[in-house]
C-alpha cells in the first residue's frame, strides 16, 4: 500500500492561453515517486474505520507521472483508489482532461472521468467526449468524442467518433465511426481512420493528391506509407487520370551503416493519347550511396524512361538535374590524402528529340593527385582513361595524362600562382573512315601566371561601417597552337563565357581539345563588408581578355572570333537595405557594340513576414532567348496571400509560364489555390492546370501535393521558406 503524505496549504495554478490552442495549465516538474501520493488541500478529514481521507478545498493529488485537483477528493487507503468532484482536472506530461468527475485507481494508474475536455499539448490537439478510460502508460480511450487542433471557440474543422484512442507512446490516434467537418460540410461516416500526434513516422493514407491540366484531365493520387523499419519505408501511388488512365507508382527507400538509397517506379498501364509507340509506359530510378569505410565509396544513379515525352506527359516524381537527359551511372571512387581515383561507367539517355546523343562511358578511369611542397610549391598530376562508344559512329579509347609543378602563393596583401602544364593525349580508334588514322597521339603544355592585389580601407555604405576592398588581377595564359582537325570529339565543347571563366586554363571543357592561346586576363573585383555583421553588401567584378596572338579556331570554327579582345564580362551584387537587394550581370561585345547576355534583378526578401518580389529581366543571344521574370509572394490580408510567377518572352511576344495562386493560413487550417499555364517542351502547345491543396493542421490534406514542388522549382525565391 503507497504511503501517504498530507499537507493542508492553500494553492493555486497559473495558466496562458496560446493563439491557436486549447488553454493550456502549466504545472511544476512532477517526479515519479511511484509508491508515494501527495495531497494538498485546504482542508481534510480522516475516517479511521473505512480507512476514507477526504479532502477539500482547492485539492492536489499527486501519484507517480499522475496529477489530480478537484474541490473534493475522497481516498480509501483499502481500495488504493481516490473518487474526486467538483472541477476535476486529471494531467501527465502532454495530456490534460478536465472532467465532471473522476475515479483514479493507483494500482494501474488510471482514471475513469465523465463529462470530459481534454487537450493533447503536442499538437494543440483539444475536444469533447462524454467519459473516458485515461491511462499514465499506454492508450486511454474516449467515448462519444469531437477532436479538433482548432480554437474551441473557432472549430472551423473537428472529427466527431463514437470513440478515439490516444495513443502517445506510438504519436497516433484511432476513431471508430468518424466523420469530419470543414465549415459545415459533414463526410460520411468512415469504419476506421488514424491521425497524427506527433512528428513520428507511421503507417497510413498520405496526403491525397487532386489536380487538374489539358494533357492528363482529372488527376487523383492517394498514396499508402508504409513505416516498415526505423531505417525501410515504402510509398504506394495509386492514380487515376481521366484523358491517359490508371497508374502506379511505388517507392522503396533504405538507410543502413554502409547503404543510402531508393528503388523508384512509376508506370502507365495503358494510355489512349499516346500513338508514338507502346501505350505502357514507365520510368524507375535506382540511387545509392555506399560508404565501406574512410576511403571507399561507391554511387549508383540509374534512371530509364520507356519514352522521350514520360516526364512531360506525366509530370513523375522522378528528378532529375537536366531535362534533356536521363542518367544512367555507377560510380566506384577511393580518396587519400593526396590523390583519388575513381571509375565510372555512364551512359546518358536522351529525353529532349532535339538533343544529339551523346557518347558512353564504358569504362572511364580517373586519377587525380595533388601535393602542397615546402615555399608554396605544388605538385599535380591528372590522368584519365576513357572508352567511348556510340552507335554508328567512330568509337575508341582516349588517355590523357596532365602533369603539372608551380607554386601557388596567398598572402594579406594578394596572391601569386603560376603553373606549368604538360598534355599527353593518345587515341586509338574504331569504325573510322579509310581516309582518316586510327591512332592520334598529341603532346602540349600551358604556361599560367595569376597575380591579386588586395587593397583595404575603411568606408560607409547606406550608415554601415565598414571596409571596402580593390583586387585588381592580371591572368597570363599561353598553349601553343597544335592542329587538331583528326581528333574526334567525344565529350568536348566551347566552355560558357563568364567572369569565373576569363581564367580558365583551356577555354573548352573536355580534353578533345586545348585551344592555342597567348592572352593577358585584366580584372578588378570590389566588396565593402560590414565590419560588426561580416556581412558582403556589395560586390562588384568586372573583366576582359586581351588576345596577344591570334586562336585557334580548328575546332567550333562559328563559335571563334579572332578579335584583339574578347567580351567584357561584368557581375554586381549590391544588398541595398536589410530587405532589398540587386544583382546583374553584363556580358558586352564591344566589336558589334552590343550586349551578348545579360541579367538583371530587383528581389524583395523578408524571411519573418514570409513575403518576397523578384523582377528580373534575361537575355542571351545564344539561345536566343530575351525575357521577362515577375516572382511575388505578398499578403492580402492577416491570414491571405498571393503568390504567383510570370514569364514573358520578348522576342515571341507571347507568355512562357504563368503561376497564380492564393494561400489562406489559419492556425488550425490551410488552403492553397494554384493555377499554372505553360508552354510544352517542344514549344508547341500551352498545358493548363490546376491545384487545389485543404491542410487540416494536426490530421493532413486533401488536394495536390504536389504544390510545394510546382512552387518551389517555378517561382523564384519561394523555396527559401518554411510552411507549418
Amino acid at each position: 500500500m503507497p504511503a501517504l503524505l498530507l499537507l493542508t496549504a492553500s494553492t493555486s495554478a497559473g495558466s496562458i492561453t496560446p493563439s491557436c490552442q486549447a488553454r493550456t495549465i502549466v504545472f511544476e516538474e512532477v517526479k515519479d515517486l511511484t509508491d508515494k501520493v501527495k495531497i494538498v488541500a485546504d482542508s481534510g478529514e480522516l475516517f479511521m474505520k473505512n480507512e476514507l481521507l477526504v479532502f477539500s478545498g482547492n485539492v492536489q493529488m499527486r501519484h507517480a507521472q499522475q496529477r489530480v485537483t478537484a474541490d473534493e477528493i475522497r481516498y480509501s487507503r483499502k481500495l488504493n483508489q481516490a473518487t474526486a468532484t467538483g472541477d476535476v482536472g486529471w494531467r501527465q506530461a502532454g495530456f490534460e482532461v478536465d472532467a465532471q468527475s473522476a475515479t483514479v485507481d493507483l494500482n494501474s494508474r488510471t482514471a475513469d472521468l465523465q463529462n470530459v475536455s481534454y487537450r493533447i499539448l503536442e499538437v494543440g490537439g483539444q475536444g469533447k467526449a462524454s467519459s473516458a478510460n485515461a491511462r499514465e502508460k499506454g492508450i486511454s480511450r474516449l467515448y462519444d468524442i469531437t477532436y479538433s487542433t482548432c480554437p474551441p471557440e473557432d472549430e472551423v474543422w473537428r472529427i466527431s467518433a463514437k470513440s478515439i484512442d490516444i495513443d502517445r507512446e506510438n504519436g497516433v490516434g484511432k476513431a471508430t465511426g468518424a466523420r469530419i467537418s470543414f465549415k459545415g460540410v459533414t463526410t460520411p461516416a468512415l469504419p476506421g481512420f488514424s491521425f497524427p500526434l506527433d512528428d513520428s513516422r507511421k503507417s497510413g493514407f498520405l496526403v491525397p493528391k487532386i489536380g487538374y491540366s489539358e494533357s492528363r484531365g482529372l488527376d487523383i493520387a492517394t498514396p499508402y506509407y508504409f513505416n516498415i523499419a526505423p531505417n525501410y519505408d515504402a510509398t504506394l501511388n495509386p492514380r487515376i487520370t481521366s484523358e491517359r488512365g490508371a497508374l502506379m507508382g511505388a517507392e522503396f527507400r533504405y538507410l543502413t551503416p554502409i547503404h543510402t538509397g531508393s528503388l523508384f517506379a512509376d508506370i502507365a498501364f495503358h494510355d489512349p493519347k499516346y500513338s508514338d509507340g507502346d501505350q505502357t509506359r514507365y520510368v524507375i530510378s535506382v540511387k545509392d550511396q555506399s560508404r565501406f569505410n574512410t576511403h571507399l565509396k561507391a554511387d549508383i544513379n540509374y534512371n530509364y524512361l520507356s519514352d522521350n515525352d514520360y516526364l512531360e506527359d506525366f509530370s513523375s516524381n522522378l528528378s532529375l538535374r537536366s531535362s534533356r537527359y536521363a542518367t544512367q551511372a555507377a560510380r566506384l571512387s577511393y580518396d587519400e590524402e593526396n590523390w583519388s581515383s575513381n571509375l565510372l561507367v555512364e551512359n546518358l539517355q536522351v529525353i529532349d528529340d532535339e538533343t544529339a546523343e551523346p557518347y558512353r562511358r564504358m569504362p572511364q578511369l580517373d586519377f587525380n593527385w595533388y601535393k602542397v611542397h615546402s615555399y608554396g610549391l605544388v605538385s599535380r598530376l591528372d590522368a584519365q582513361l576513357t572508352r567511348f562508344e556510340r552507335d554508328n559512329s567512330v568509337d575508341g579509347g582516349r588517355f590523357h595524362l596532365r602533369p603539372a609543378v608551380g607554386v601557388d602563393w596567398i598572402k594579406p596583401w594578394g596572391h601569386v600562382k603560376s603553373m606549368l602544364t604538360g598534355h599527353y593525349t593518345d587515341y586509338n580508334l574504331e569504325n573510322v573512315s579509310p581516309d582518316d588514322p586510327a591512332t592520334i597521339t598529341r603532346n602540349l603544355y600551358t604556361l599560367s601566371a595569376d597575380a591579386g592585389l588586395l587593397y583595404e580601407r575603411q568606408a560607409e555604405w547606406f550608415d554601415h561601417g565598414g571596409h571596402q576592398t580593390l583586387e585588381p588581377r592580371l591572368f597570363y595564359l599561353y598553349t601553343p597552337f597544335k592542329d587538331q582537325e583528326d581528333i574526334p570529339i567525344f565529350d568536348t565543347k566551347l566552355a560558357d563565357f563568364s567572369f569565373a571563366n576569363l581564367f580558365r586554363e583551356n577555354r573548352y571543357a573536355g580534353f578533345d581539345r586545348i585551344g592555342g592561346a597567348n592572352q593577358i586576363t585584366a580584372a578588378v573585383t570590389t566588396r565593402f563588408i560590414d565590419d560588426s555583421s561580416q556581412i558582403e553588401w556589395l560586390r562588384a567584378s568586372f573583366g576582359q581578355i586581351y588576345y596577344i596572338d591570334e586562336r585557334s579556331a580548328a575546332a567550333f570554327p562559328d563559335q571563334i572570333e579572332n578579335t584583339d579582345t574578347s567580351q567584357f564580362v561584368g557581375e554586381l551584387y549590391a544588398r541595398l537595405t536589410d530587405l532589398w537587394s540587386t544583382e546583374a550581370v553584363l556580358q558586352w561585345d564591344p566589336h558589334e557594340e552590343l550586349v551578348e547576355k545579360s541579367l538583371l534583378r530587383l528581389s524583395y526578401h523578408d524571411d519573418l513576414m514570409k513575403r518576397f518580389l523578384s523582377v528580373a529581366y534575361r537575355k542571351d543571344r545564344s539561345q536566343p532567348a530575351e525575357f521577362t521574370d515577375f516572382s511575388f509572394r505578398m499578403p492580402l490580408s492577416t491570414n491571405m496571400n498571393a503568390v504567383g510567377r510570370w514569364q514573358y518572352s520578348l522576342l515571341d511576344n507571347k507568355s512562357l509560364d504563368t503561376i497564380a495562386g492564393i494561400e489562406y493560413d489559419s492556425c488550425c487550417w490551410r488552403l492553397r489555390a494554384v493555377a499554372r499555364q505553360s508552354i510544352t517542351d517542344n514549344g508547341l502547345a500551352d498545358d493548363l492546370g490546376f491545384y487545389l491543396q485543404l491542410e487540416l493542421k494536426g490530421l493532413g490534406g486533401i488536394g495536390s501535393g504536389g504544390i510545394d514542388s510546382v512552387l518551389s522549382k517555378n517561382v523564384y525565391g519561394y523555396d527559401g521558406f518554411e510552411y507549418y
